[in-house]
């Protein structure tokens, strides 16, 4: 299958994700920032990450759907998935008062289920990243 097609199977699930989390925390922002504001070690930036998150996750979503900018949007979502990863990995560790602040769907998943979907996401933009830096090493030089 050619590398093009495999970036652009790879990039809608991922552009799906980041829609849907990043519209039903917007919805739902005063949930959402009540949650985070629950959150052990982020409630003293609730306000802040209550915007940025997903105003980030939409911003990524636009970065996916150019290929122009596809590669960047790739390295975006395997870092936002893999924070996303380490602070649900963190959360379970070491803290006893597990908030959700997610919304919609992810909202019914406990926090390991969660914390395999993260995985799951987390390898597909890896899949990507490695994917679009091959695709990119491989095109002869230009100029």
């Amino acid at each position: 299958m050619q590398k093009n097609k495999v970036l652009e199977i790879i990039a809608s699930p991922l552009i799906c994700l980041f829609t849907y989390a990043g519209l039903s925390k917007l919805i739902a922002y005063q949930t959402f920032i009540n949650q985070l504001g629950q959150s052990p070690f982020i409630s003293k930036y609730a306000a802040t990450i209550a915007w940025a998150i997903p105003a980030i996750e939409l911003l990524i979503v636009l970065l996916l759907l150019f290929k122009r900018y596809r590669s960047i949007g790739l390295y975006a979502s395997f870092f936002l998935m893999a924070l996303f990863t380490g602070y649900i990995f963190a959360m379970l560790r070491f803290s006893e008062q597990l908030p959700c602040s997610c919304g919609g769907v992810l909202a019914v998943m406990n926090w390991q289920q969660h914390l395999w979907f993260n995985i799951f996401f987390t390898c597909l933009a890896l899949s990507g990243v490695i994917i679009q830096e091959r695709k990119e090493n491989a095109s002869p030089a230009v100029g």
